[in-house]
């Protein structure tokens, strides 16, 4: 993570301190839920969590970490203690565009997208060696007779 998000990085320490005082803080604004959001979304991919379909390109990519940061914002709205005043300041939007943000920022940053995509990506398959590997049911199995037919069911 730290090659994205460094421990000096606003993200790193917004989340260090929304992981910590969560539940306490009443200075926990949109800004500081939209910082913690994009490492938190970052780390939730890194990690492979709910990550069933791989991205297969950019567009991929930032979908799945929208998604993520999406329900890490919708949570720690829910959280944190200032809930009233996220409501009346519009919070939710200005947390989900300061998360784009930083997001954008690391994904744009050297040869991080790249490497990200590449990151579960599956292994190039040799196509000779993957025909050469599958189990295939022998035929004659399937045609013994030692395997019987279900018994009829009558009806009245």
């Amino acid at each position: 993570m730290d090659r994205f998000f460094p421990a000096s990085s606003p993200e790193y320490k917004a989340h260090a301190h929304i992981a910590d005082y969560v539940f306490w803080d009443a200075d926990i604004g949109a800004k500081d839920i939209g910082l913690c959001a994009a490492y938190a979304s970052l780390a939730r991919f890194v990690k492979g969590e709910d990550l069933y379909l791989p991205p297969r390109d950019a567009n991929e990519l930032q979908s799945i970490l929208r998604n993520y940061s999406d329900h890490i914002v919708n949570s720690l709205c829910s959280q944190v203690v200032s809930r009233v005043t996220l409501r009346s300041t519009n919070g939710y939007a200005v947390a989900r565009e300061q998360s784009a943000r930083s997001l954008r920022r690391a994904l744009t940053t050297g040869d991080n997208l790249s490497r990200l995509v590449a990151m579960h990506s599956p292994p190039a398959v040799d196509p000779v060696a993957a025909t050469a590997t599958l189990d295939v049911v022998p035929e004659h199995i399937f045609e013994s007779s030692t395997f019987e037919s279900p018994r009829q069911i009558r009806s009245n």
